[in-house]
C-alpha cells in the first residue's frame, strides 16, 4: 500500500544506504510497514555486495523480499569509488568494471528487479576528456547490450566535479545517452548534485524530455528533504506540473543517520504526507 501517491502518479522509495550498519532485514522490516513504493536496495558489504553474495544468501534475501511483499523497484551500485570506474585508462580496471556491474544486473535479475543504477566514472584530469568519455561510451553500450537480454534498464546519474569530469550537467547527460543509444538507459537527476552544479529540475526536463526517468530526492548534501534548504517542495510541483510518473528515492548519506535509521525514515515519510501532500 503506498502513500496515496497514485493521485498525482508519482511514486517513492527510498534507498537502504543509512540503514548499512544494521543488517539488510532491519531495512527491509521498515520498508514492510512504512508504506512506501517499493525498494531501493544499496548494493555494498556486508549486506549486498555483488562480487561475494553467496549464492544462499540471495535466495534468502529474495524470500525475505517476497515474504514481505514488497517491490524491489532499483539495485543502487556502490560505484563512486576505486576500482569502479567506466572511463579509466587502466584495462584491468575498465574490464573489472563491466563485471562488476554485469554482476549487478545479474543480481537484479535473479531478484526480479527491473533496474540498476549507476554512476559515471573519471578519466585522469590531465588526460584528454573526449578519450575518456569514448571508453566510458563502449562500457556502458556493453552493459546496455547484456542488461537487455536480462530486462534489466539502467539508470545513469550525474554526478558532482570532484566525482567525475565526464557528466556533471544535465546537457553533458543527454549528449551521452544519445551517444550510447540503448533504449534501456534512463536518466537520473540527483536534487543534491543538481543544485550545486547549478541547476533546476526544469534543466533535466528540458534537455532530456523522454529518456528522464528517475529522481533522487535528497536535500542539500544528501539529507533528509526539508531540512537542508533546497526547494523540495517546489521540485514536486515542478515535476508534477509536467506529468512526471516515475520514481522518487531519497537518498540520506549523513552519518548521523545510521544511529537511528528508521527515525530518518519516518522523517522522510512524513515530509511527503504533511508537506508534499499538504
Amino acid at each position: 500500500m503506498g502513500l496515496g501517491l497514485e493521485v498525482v502518479n508519482l511514486k517513492f522509495t527510498l534507498m537502504s544506504y543509512h540503514y548499512l550498519r544494521y543488517p539488510i532485514r532491519k531495512y527491509l522490516d521498515k520498508m514492510e510497514r512504512c508504506e512506501l513504493d517499493g525498494i531501493d536496495i544499496y548494493c555494498t558489504g556486508p549486506q549486498l555486495n555483488p562480487f561475494d553474495y553467496a549464492l544462499g544468501d540471495l535466495i534468502q534475501l529474495r524470500r525475505d523480499i517476497k515474504d514481505r511483499h514488497l517491490n524491489p523497484y532499483v539495485l543502487t551500485a556502490e560505484n563512486c569509488v576505486y576500482p569502479v570506474n567506466l572511463a579509466t585508462s587502466d584495462l584491468q580496471t575498465w574490464e573489472s568494471t563491466q563485471r562488476y556491474y554485469q554482476r549487478m544486473i545479474d543480481t537484479a535479475e535473479f531478484l526480479e528487479c527491473p533496474h540498476i543504477q549507476i554512476c559515471p566514472g573519471t578519466g585522469y584530469f590531465d588526460e584528454d576528456k573526449e578519450s575518456a568519455w569514448n571508453r566510458q561510451v563502449e562500457a556502458v553500450q556493453n552493459l546496455t547490450e547484456y542488461a537487455k537480454v536480462k530486462g534489466v534498464s539502467i539508470f545513469l546519474e550525474t554526478c558532482k566535479v570532484t566525482t567525475t569530469n565526464l557528466i556533471v550537467k544535465s546537457k553533458e547527460l543527454r549528449k551521452f545517452l544519445d551517444d550510447v543509444g540503448a533504449d534501456n538507459l534512463i536518466g537520473l537527476s540527483d536534487t543534491d548534485q543538481m543544485s550545486q552544479a547549478g541547476e533546476h529540475i526544469t534543466d533535466y526536463i528540458e534537455n532530456l524530455g523522454d529518456k528522464y526517468g528517475f529522481v533522487h530526492f535528497s536535500d542539500l548534501n544528501h539529507t533528509i528533504p526539508g531540512t537542508g534548504g533546497l526547494p523540495m517542495k517546489e521540485y514536486y510541483e515542478t515535476l508534477k506540473a509536467w506529468g512526471y510518473d516515475g520514481w522518487c528515492s531519497c537518498e540520506m548519506c549523513a552519518r548521523d543517520y545510521f544511529i537511528d535509521p528508521d527515525a530518518a525514515t519516518d522523517a522522510y515519510v512524513d515530509f511527503i504526507r504533511n508537506v508534499l501532500h499538504a
